[in-house]
């Protein structure tokens, strides 16, 4: 499969990359700067290229199988995860790719009906500017009917450790664990990434993973 992935150097995006090439996927890395790759992400092929103008991403991803995603600004820029959001719709439109996997947040999964976990009490304020780009984001991928999208959110922790190759996928709300703790590690949530960006099993749905 030839993925073409935006964030491929980031702490989610290179262990996308990773096992994606592990996997015997061929793999272009979309950087925004002209810069070597790091030694982990041997294997992988980058193009420079603003991943905010839809026709030079369009060309940039013509002829790949899936334009995946794992952009994320810093919560000051929160806004530009609904513009990258449009902008991969139209860059998947120009270059007749129809399947567009993004990481999303969280802040979208459901902890109870008609609730989200952005809306819960509780929920950090430092962290709901990116939480609600998120969720306007997903809004701009189901306005998108003519793509084969999927939003993969994230377990509510994420960050280093092993990879476990055990958790559990689920649709539309968060996972958690006996104790009420929702976590995975990079490694494990890349896992559950690629064998989406593989499967196709979830067209147009939220899902996500966690131990």
């Amino acid at each position: 499969m030839k993925i073409a992935l935006i964030g491929a150097t980031g702490s989610i995006g290179s262990q996308i990359a990773q096992q994606a090439v592990q996997r015997k996927h061929q793999v272009t890395a979309i950087t925004r700067r002209t810069a070597a790759l790091p030694a982990e992400l041997a294997g992988t092929q980058a193009v420079t290229v603003d991943s905010f103008d839809a026709t030079a991403l369009a060309a940039a991803i013509k002829g790949h199988d899936v334009l995946a995603s794992a952009f994320g600004p810093g919560a000051e820029s929160a806004d530009l995860v609904i513009k990258q959001a449009s902008v991969l719709i139209a860059a998947a439109r120009a270059a007749g790719i129809k399947r567009v996997v993004v990481v999303g947040g969280a802040g979208s999964l459901f902890v109870a009906p008609g609730l989200q976990l952005v809306d819960a009490p509780g929920f950090p304020d430092m962290y709901k500017p990116y939480a609600i780009a998120h969720r306007k984001a997903l809004d701009v991928l189901r306005e998108a009917q003519d793509i084969d999208w999927t939003f993969f959110a994230p377990a509510a922790e994420i960050g280093p450790g092993d990879k476990k190759g055990v958790f559990r996928v689920g649709v539309d709300t968060l996972i958690s664990d006996a104790a009420g703790n929702s976590k995975i590690s990079y490694a494990d949530y890349a896992d559950a990434f690629v064998t989406e960006l593989e499967s196709a099993a979830h067209s147009k749905q939220v899902i996500t993973a966690a131990y």
